[in-house]
Order: structure tokens, then C-alpha cells, then sequence
């Protein structure tokens, strides 16, 4: 493989399904749900959810593709032709054997994703979910800097805010609430409840004056621990 080739982390719903993958050599993709571009991946590895136990929220085997065909859930698993799904399409990537990605890439918590895309660079080098993301340079800039002053942070997950629920770049947890990051197109702070504080930050001042960046950071985690102080009080 090389550094610039296409990985597709993909969520394997049950272990049966990875032992089809493993005895049989293929994968299933629904049609509906089937990333653009999927044909371009080079190699696929399966991210493990809870129902695999002591396995779980890692990405512990791969596979390279060798190919792609269209074909009906009826005729890919001939034993469940009831299934309500049965005649709905989904794509079968061809696998080579797989093979075990020594050690396991982590997860510190369970993510809800069904693909995520990166490299074959990023991929061998990852020690956790979050070092797989392909970002733009300031994504990256403040997700070192972020791992270099030891912050519990994860990558591209969801928050709520009364009834909304939205996706942010990066989720920064504090004993006292989190810390909701987005890089954005203006720098800006407000308070989503007792527990919450939001930061946006331009990819500019991340670049420019990353410094500054990290003590919007800091600030905000002391402000979440001074509202917890005073709710103690």
C-alpha cells in the first residue's frame, strides 16, 4: 500500500457480519447509505460497536478491495429471503483476506458513524479514532495542539443545545462540562447551558496565533469551573 491510498473505515453492525467478510470475503454496503465515491477505497477496515464486547470501539482488522458488484440482500444472505429487506440493493465489495491491524486503533468512546474516509498513511500510524481524520492544515494544527496540552478531546461529534443537535470539529470534556469547537468563519464564545461553553475559531487566527487559540481554550475551561464552584456554594 501506499501513504496516499484510499482507506474506508466502515461500521460492521454484528459479528456475523465480519465473519462473512472473513470466511467469504466480502462486504455489503447498502446502496442508500453508500458513501460517493466508495469504488475509489483501496483498502476497507471495520470499526466495532458495542455488540462485539470485549472488542469494542476499536478497528482491529482490514482487508484491500479488489472490486465492486450490485446485487439484492436476497442473494448475498439466500437464508434470510423474508427479511423486509430482502430485495433492496446493496453494493458487495470483493475482499482480499484479512488481516489484523496490530495494535487496535481506539476509540475512548462509542461513535455513531457508519464511514469515515482517510489514507493509508494515517491509517498506520493512528493509535486512536481520532488520528484517522483528514482535515484541512488548521484542523490539524489544533488537534496537536489540543493533544499536546493533554486535553480529553474527540474529533467530529455531535452536541445538543435544548432541542438542537449539531455536529462540532472538536469536543473538549472537563470534569465541570465541554468545551464545543468549531472552526468556523469568525472567532466567537457563548454559554450553552451550565455545562456547555461554545468557541468558534477561524482557521486563520488557528494559523496565525495558535497561542492565542489555546488560552480562548484554557479560559473557557476555568469559566466552566468557576460556574461549577458557585453552583456548589
Amino acid at each position: 500500500m501506499n501513504p496516499d491510498d484510499t482507506v474506508l473505515v466502515a461500521l460492521v453492525q454484528t459479528p456475523r457480519d465480519l465473519e462473512i467478510a472473513a470466511r467469504e470475503r466480502w462486504y455489503r454496503i447498502p446502496t442508500r447509505h453508500a458513501p460517493r465515491f466508495f469504488s475509489g477505497a483501496q483498502a476497507l477496515a471495520f470499526y466495532l460497536p458495542a455488540a462485539f464486547r470485549e472488542r469494542k470501539w476499536s478497528i482491529d482488522t482490514f482487508a484491500t478491495v479488489r472490486g465492486h458488484e450490485l446485487a439484492r440482500r436476497r442473494d448475498l444472505l439466500p437464508d434470510e429471503a423474508q427479511h423486509p429487506r430482502a430485495d433492496e440493493t446493496y453494493y458487495k465489495l470483493q475482499l482480499g483476506a484479512l488481516q489484523a491491524r496490530v495494535p487496535p486503533i481506539l476509540s475512548k468512546r462509542g461513535r455513531r458513524v457508519l464511514f469515515l474516509w482517510t489514507n493509508w498513511e494515517k491509517f498506520s500510524n493512528a493509535r486512536e479514532w481520532n488520528d484517522l481524520y483528514l482535515r484541512t492544515p488548521a484542523h490539524e494544527a489544533l488537534y496537536d495542539a489540543l493533544r499536546a496540552d493533554a486535553w480529553d478531546v474527540e474529533r467530529e461529534t455531535f452536541v445538543r443545545e435544548g432541542r438542537a443537535r449539531y455536529r462540532v470539529d472538536f469536543l473538549v470534556y472537563v470534569p465541570q462540562g465541554q468545551i464545543a469547537i468549531t472552526v468556523g468563519e469568525a472567532n466567537g464564545q457563548s454559554r450553552a447551558g451550565a455545562r456547555q461553553m461554545n468557541l468558534t475559531v477561524t482557521p486563520a487566527e488557528i494559523q496565525a496565533n495558535l497561542a492565542r487559540v489555546r488560552r480562548m481554550i484554557q479560559r473557557a475551561a476555568r469559566e466552566l469551573q468557576q460556574s461549577y464552584s458557585t453552583r456548589q456554594a
